[in-house]
């Protein structure tokens, strides 16, 4: 994610399964960490490039429980 130019290159990696999220998460996005965890972030616009803000990790959640 360091090496990203912006959050449009995490698609490029479809093992990351980056997603903006819905309902009472909405407002935040998330990439998987394995099948178990995701990180959920938030995103700011920085030199107009849509960047993740990694140093505010929301949660490290095991939503799938």
């Amino acid at each position: 994610m360091m090496e990203a130019e912006d959050v449009n290159t995490l698609m490029l990696f479809g093992g990351l399964h980056y997603e903006h999220l819905i309902g009472d998460k909405s407002g935040l996005s998330s990439v998987r960490v394995n099948k178990q965890y995701r990180i959920e972030f938030t995103e700011s616009t920085e030199n107009g490039a849509k960047v993740a803000n990694i140093c505010n990790i929301v949660e490290l959640s095991n939503h799938y429980k």
